[in-house]
């Protein structure tokens, strides 16, 4: 009489059963496992780069005024203005009939001091503090904000002159070097007592192109865009990423370098129609720019953008408005939701998507530095 063991083993012919072959996975099963793999990959990638702080440190190459060599002074520009100027002709038998009278000659200056030369912009020690206007020993800053029609958008205006150049300086996030390392624009500003602070480059988003901050290069790897170099005497000046030497530049006085752009103006002051930018970053977008008028005499400007009341301007048509501003040189910076500006330690500007945080700013202070 069999058992039910010798049945089962008659019944399998005393072998294993083999595996059931299956066959190919439905093609939304390996889209789906795709990506997932693709977004733990961007995830892996971004928590070093964006999530994580990562503080760094600096080469340890600086430079100094004392590198600077002493050039002529150009001929002083006139003050710039969103506003509409008197025309010419309105001034025109004024002008003739007046009698100049003898200026003595100023006194030489350090360099990087514009004391003498913007010796009537600034005050004997008073300090002027409006939402319009900012005027001390050391400063004259005024606050415009107009709507350009023809834009759809809204403008900002900081007109800058500095008694010394250590008055325009770059701050850090948190006053920290590095990757991933973000602080709010207002809190900054706050921080550092500002007159008026706009945001930089966002150098802390990628790990290319030079960084110089107040005269120390914390890095220094490969250019891709126009590199924006200020130098201690003030002077202003784009280089293009296959001609710019982070060593040259120091050795000559780099006082700070900025790599996003494009150069707005072209040698000669101009608008420009083509810039070395991807077609991304020509479309409308909300704008941050520096403004160059010659050494000692500045401007930030922002666009406001996304808004159903402000577009923002495409590089185009932020090239024009430079230059309608009076601009020798001008530069553009990070923009999208990172374009902010505060007036004092507020934020002045409508940012998109309410802002952000970012890596470093620009500002105007009180204060300077010997």
């Amino acid at each position: 009489m069999s058992t039910a063991k010798d049945r089962h083993a008659q019944k399998s012919g005393g072998q294993h059963k083999r595996p059931a072959i299956r066959g190919p996975r439905p093609a939304w099963v390996l889209a789906v496992a795709h990506a997932l793999a693709l977004g733990i990959a961007l995830v892996l990638y971004a928590l070093p780069h964006h999530v994580i702080p990562s503080v760094q440190e600096a080469t340890g190459v600086v430079s100094s005024r004392q590198s600077i060599q002493r050039t002529a002074e150009p001929v002083a520009t006139p003050e710039a203005t969103l506003w509409p100027v008197q025309m010419a002709a309105e001034t025109a038998d004024a002008e003739a009939e007046a009698t100049p009278a003898p200026t003595p000659a100023p006194t030489e200056e350090p360099v990087g001091s514009f004391r003498n030369k913007f010796a009537d912009k600034f005050t004997d020690g008073e300090v002027i503090r409006t939402h319009s206007e900012y005027r001390s020993a050391n400063l004259y800053v005024t606050f415009q904000k107009k709507y350009f029609d023809e834009l759809l958008s809204r403008v900002y205006f900081v007109d800058i002159y500095v008694a010394d150049i250590t008055c325009l300086r770059s701050a850090l996030a948190q006053d920290k070097y590095g990757r991933g390392i973000k602080e709010w624009v207002t809190k900054a500003a706050k921080r550092h007592k500002a007159v008026a602070t706009m945001n930089g480059d966002y150098f802390g988003s990628r790990d290319f192109g030079v960084v110089v901050r107040n005269g120390t290069l914390y890095r220094e790897k490969k250019n891709i865009r126009d590199v924006a170099v200020l130098y201690w005497d003030g002077r202003f000046e784009i280089i293009p990423p296959e001609d710019f030497d982070a060593m040259t530049v120091m050795e000559n006085g780099a006082y700070q370098c900025w790599h996003f752009g494009p150069r707005l103006l072209d040698d000669e002051g101009h608008a420009m129609t083509t810039f070395n930018a991807d077609a991304r970053m020509l479309k409308t977008h909300p704008r941050s720019a520096f403004g160059y008028f010659e050494p000692g005499h500045y401007c930030f400007v922002v666009v406001d953008g996304r808004h159903e009341e402000s577009r923002g301007v495409d590089m185009v048509k932020l090239s024009a408005l430079m230059e309608k501003l009076g601009c020798t040189a001008a530069y553009n910076l990070d923009g999208g939701q990172t374009s902010l500006l505060a007036r004092y330690d507020t934020l002045w500007n409508r940012p998109s998507g309410g802002g952000k945080s970012t890596s470093d700013f620009i500002m105007v202070v009180d204060d300077v530095v010997n």
